[in-house]
């Protein structure tokens, strides 16, 4: 006997045997579990380990067997939770899948085997002790040979029955029960269960293919069942959907079922034997309570309130809502889902935490506390929470704890504040008994409840007697019928107020005291208390009072000189007025005069007397041009009784151009301009305010170059000025400019920064711009650099 063939027949029989005990095991047998739990403990992989692996592990098929081996126990593994859990028809349906496994472990076994067999000469099957070995594996040949034995008889007993028994016990049991013979699948015979949930009578089936007597099926369950016969492997269905037609309407139900193939004496499958089970009940109520429990999950990751499930004792986080993950735990879902509490978050081991969810699990009994402690760790860093929190046991069927429901209200502000507010109160007590004023503090209704010890001394009372009528005592008779309905309001309106009133002394003479209270309020607006200060302004109230008599007497001298002053400065507008009308009639008979001896005595006159003939008519007009814009500026000073009206600034401008052409063609001078808003002012101001600008522009350009005057707007400029919106109007040339330190100095009457010989002019032009802007409330600005032009800014406000 060959030593190799035998080892590998009796690592068959070690397997068949493994899976003996599991079908057992999910069935109910009282089996030892380690073998089937453990690859190492089980007979077939004791022996891979421990004598195939050392001498054959150069087969490259080695390390694949070792691997399909360890597949089967994981399946195994999973097989036998599923039923310790429960799901006992989802356990007992697993044994399909794992099959495959174990074909293939099968196929790569007889591979193994028949590398070895074909690699071994005579001397290989030379071995110390050969016939103890001989006997040893014959032994256990003889021992291999009864296992299978002991299977098959016990097969045999599950399986074949006396067939009056066999049938009586069929049509007595609790599930649908049909046998098909044939490829085809006729029915051999069908239990009453049967043939109720198929709603077809027994002659309507017996001798018929199920393809006929159910076609709906046939698209569905032919390929499992060809694949049964194909395979003789037994096919197990959990809840399997299939629409039959009922009394010939089509109705959806779900089965769980077996197909088991029959196997005649040969070993050779004759048929088919069907066990089935309509679970549609159970499985619309699971669907149903998936659907709630999914609308639950909805409304749990809603929620405002933190909450998170826990599975198992493990405590495996199943699901945590938004608010968990953001406020509490700052993680994402997927950083969490699946893993246990503690590995997520191993900062709580040692806070009580993990003891109490295991508390509630154990006991089923919920836990709930207030303003618990706890400290969380996260990509933020290590944070402090105060929390006020329950958990929830989470029962199944049965009535067994499977899982924990977390419900979590994070109070760490509002805790934080209470204690911000305790801290503060003693601080605020302290404070009051080192402070020169009197701090005290009564309930809503203004009932003294503190008051720091300056008070008690000063009024001489105890806090029970100013509680009484002592507070009213306390405070002079005129003031507290004058002070008491501001009290009484603010009180009533929750609002602070501040009120002077004389005080008596515990000696009997009244100070003069200043008392500010301010309301404490809660989240909802609701006055909680009401804290005050009480200070002795009894030296200042004196100097005060002093100080308003000196005040009073000098406002009224004040008023005096303001009032002779509108009247100086009338009396000098109408003098410069009437003395530039005055002034304008001597000059003009001067001019005239000169222009006649020049007309009729000029040839008769010297060059030195023409000369001076033309100093006298160049004076004479310098004068009339200084007349002028004194009679301007005095008009735009005194404006009292202009009207304002809606102007045009656009048309104001092109009026203004038409007018200076002749300079513009002159100088061969470029105007561009935006469109400038329509505002409320006085015409013919504007008109003179653009007037003068521009011929500023023009009058002190550069040689050589040709003037450039852009006039720009920006509207909507919010300005220092009152914080309030402006139009903003820009006019900037590209002229001799002026030094930066006269940008005040050149809005003055007068003042002029070149000599008169260069540029002509008497200075008040751009005083008169300044004017005008006043008289409209708005601003003039001018920026300069010498020889590089100058911009003057005009911000008009928005009505």
């Amino acid at each position: 006997m060959n030593l190799t063939r035998l080892e590998f027949d009796q690592a068959r029989s070690m397997h068949l045997h493994f899976k003996a005990q599991l079908r057992s095991i999910l069935y109910g047998g009282a089996v030892d579990q380690v073998p089937i739990l453990s690859e190492h403990e089980c007979a077939f992989g004791k022996w891979m380990h421990d004598h195939v692996l050392p001498r054959y592990s150069h087969l490259p098929e080695m390390q694949q067997l070792e691997q399909v081996h360890t597949a089967i126990h994981r399946c195994a593994q999973k097989l036998i939770g599923l039923y310790d859990s429960g799901s006992h028809e989802a356990a007992r349906s697993g044994l399909t899948d794992m099959e495959g496994i174990a074909n293939e472990l099968m196929d790569l076994l007889a591979g193994v085997e028949t590398q070895i067999l074909s690699s071994e000469n005579n001397d290989d099957l030379v071995v110390e002790n050969r016939g103890e070995k001989i006997e040893e594996f014959r032994t256990l040949y003889q021992s291999v040979n009864q296992l299978e034995e002991h299977i098959r008889e016990g097969i045999r007993k599950d399986v074949v029955y006396d067939d009056s028994r066999f049938r009586e016990s069929v049509e007595q049991a609790p599930v649908g029960i049909a046998i098909f013979r044939t490829r085809d699948m006729v029915f051999e015979m069908a239990n009453a269960m049967y043939l109720e949930l198929i709603t077809r009578p027994i002659e309507a089936v017996v001798g018929r293919s199920l393809y006929d007597v159910l076609p709906e099926v046939r698209e569905l369950v032919k390929p499992l069942l060809d694949n049964v016969w194909d395979t003789v492997t037994p096919h197990y269905g959990n809840e399997f959907p299939v629409t039959l037609l009922r009394h010939g309407v089509p109705e959806l139900v779900y089965f769980n079922f077996v197909y088991q193939p029959l196997k005649n004496t040969k070993g050779e499958i004759d048929g088919v034997m069907v066990a089935a089970t309509d679970v549609t009940a159970a499985v619309e109520a699971k669907h149903s309570l998936v659907e709630s429990e999914i609308q639950f999950r909805n409304l749990v990751m809603q929620s405002p309130i933190a909450m998170a499930i826990f599975k198992g004792k493990d405590m495996v986080i199943d699901m945590a809502n938004y608010t968990m993950l953001k406020t509490l735990w700052r993680r994402s879902s997927e950083e969490v889902t699946g893993r246990t509490l503690l590995d997520v978050f191993p900062e709580l081991e040692g806070q009580k935490f993990p003891a109490l969810l295991q508390q509630v699990f154990d006991s089923g009994i919920a836990h709930k506390e207030k303003e618990a402690i706890a400290y969380v760790n996260g990509p933020d860093g290590m944070k402090r929470f105060y929390l006020d929190f329950e958990y929830t046991p989470l029962f199944d069927l049965e009535k067994n704890v499977y899982g924990i429901m977390a419900t979590v209200y994070d109070v760490t502000e509002r805790k934080e504040q209470d204690m911000a507010l305790r801290l503060s109160e003693e601080k605020f007590r302290v404070l009051g008994e080192t402070l020169p004023q009197m701090i005290w503090t009564t309930d809503p209704e203004g009932r003294l409840n503190y008051a720091s010890k300056r008070y008690f001394e000063f009024t001489g009372m105890t806090l029970e007697q100013l509680n009484g009528v002592g507070w009213f005592t306390v405070i002079h008779p005129e003031d507290l019928i004058r002070n008491l309905p501001v009290w009484k309001d603010a009180v009533a309106k929750g609002i602070e107020y501040q009120i002077e009133h004389r005080m008596k002394k515990a000696d009997g003479t009244y100070r003069w005291h200043l008392t500010r209270t301010v309301p404490q309020k809660d989240t909802e607006g609701n006055v909680k208390m009401w804290v005050g200060s009480t200070t002795d302004i009894h030296e200042g109230k004196m100097f005060i009072d002093k100080l308003e008599a000196e005040v009073q007497a000098r406002t009224k001298e004040l008023q005096k000189s303001n009032d002779d002053l509108r009247n100086s400065n009338e009396e000098l507008a109408q003098f410069a007025y009437v003395a530039s009308h005055d002034l304008q009639e001597p000059l003009r008979k001067i001019q005239t005069f000169t222009s006649r001896l020049l007309e009729t005595e000029y040839k008769n006159i010297s060059d030195k007397g023409k000369d001076y003939f033309n100093r006298m008519q160049a004076a004479a007009q310098r004068m009339r041009q200084l007349i002028e814009d004194l009679l301007s500026f005095s008009r735009t000073s005194n404006n009292g009784e202009q009207l304002f009206e809606y102007v045009d600034l656009t048309q104001v401008l092109l009026r203004v151009k038409e007018q200076l052409s002749d300079q513009i063609d002159k100088k061969e001078a470029v105007i561009e301009y935006d469109l400038l808003p329509v505002l409320s002012a006085i015409p013919y101001q504007m008109e003179q305010l653009f007037m003068n600008l521009l011929n500023n522009a023009l009058k002190f350009s550069r040689k050589g170059v040709k003037p450039l005057i852009k006039v720009k707007m920006e509207d909507n400029v919010y300005t220092l000025v009152g914080g309030l919106p402006h139009h903003k109007i820009t006019i900037a040339d590209n002229g001799i400019g002026f030094d930066p330190q006269f940008s005040e100095r050149i809005f003055q009457v007068f003042q002029r920064l070149h000599v008169r010989n260069q540029f002509e002019g008497t200075g008040i032009g751009l005083a008169i711009c300044k004017k005008i802007m006043d008289n409209h409330k708005g601003v003039i600005t001018a920026e300069g650099f010498p020889d590089q032009g100058s911009v003057f800014t005009l911000l008009f406000p928005v009505a």
